[in-house]
């Protein structure tokens, strides 16, 4: 995972499984502070400086930015995690019921 760029030398073990407590989180600012408090936050930190225009004519396409990958958040049931990630950048949000492969392993 290190070798694809992530941001992940302060956390301990990967994956970082954590308590079901944060399928609850539907504030944006309460989901930094959990970021934070796992230290995964550098990797966010990361995807925000990595925005940039693309390249070629997607620009015009409605394709205009391209940024790097960040991480990828499994959940089991919705009590308002979706909300309080999705504005995160380069976090995405899945359900333990639609996840696929090339989420795991983009690339």
């Amino acid at each position: 995972v290190m070798a694809r760029g992530h941001q992940i030398d302060s956390i301990t073990e990967v994956p970082l499984v954590v308590a079901n407590e944060i399928e609850s989180v539907s504030k944006t600012k309460d989901a930094v502070k959990v970021l934070k408090a796992l230290n995964a936050y550098p990797d966010i930190d990361k995807v925000k400086s990595s925005r940039k225009i693309r390249a070629g004519k997607g620009k015009m396409r409605n394709r205009r930015y391209v940024q790097k990958k960040g991480p990828l958040t499994i959940y089991n049931e919705d009590k308002g995690i979706k909300q309080g990630f999705r504005n995160l950048p380069g976090v995405d949000l899945v359900q333990v019921d639609r996840l696929n492969l090339l989420q795991l392993a983009p690339g």
